[in-house]
């Protein structure tokens, strides 16, 4: 999402909660109290578009037997071998 953040004072958006809902479908709605954004009001498909984005990290003693194994045994992809002559050193003699 690339629009621009609409800042709204608390006060105004309790005023007029079922207006800044509809605006939040269109675009982020910054919340402010006193003249600072503390909360943003975003449609749930950018929230859930935002979720699918984040990565979850494992430690190698969190994976299973059948990950570590399809680790162990992955093969590079034929677009990755074609680039094994960049890291090739016997041109340079």
């Amino acid at each position: 999402m690339t629009e621009p953040l609409l800042a709204v004072p608390a006060k105004e958006v309790a005023g007029k909660f079922g207006y800044y809902t509809d605006e939040a479908m269109l675009h982020p709605v910054g919340i402010q109290r006193h003249g600072v954004t503390r909360v943003v009001m975003l449609s749930l498909k950018e929230y859930e578009r935002l979720l699918r984005r984040d990565r979850q990290v494992l430690s190698v003693k969190d994976l299973d037997e059948n990950a570590i194994e399809a680790i162990r045994t992955a093969e590079p992809s034929e677009r990755s071998k074609s680039l094994d002559n960049l890291m090739d050193d016997s041109r340079t003699g």
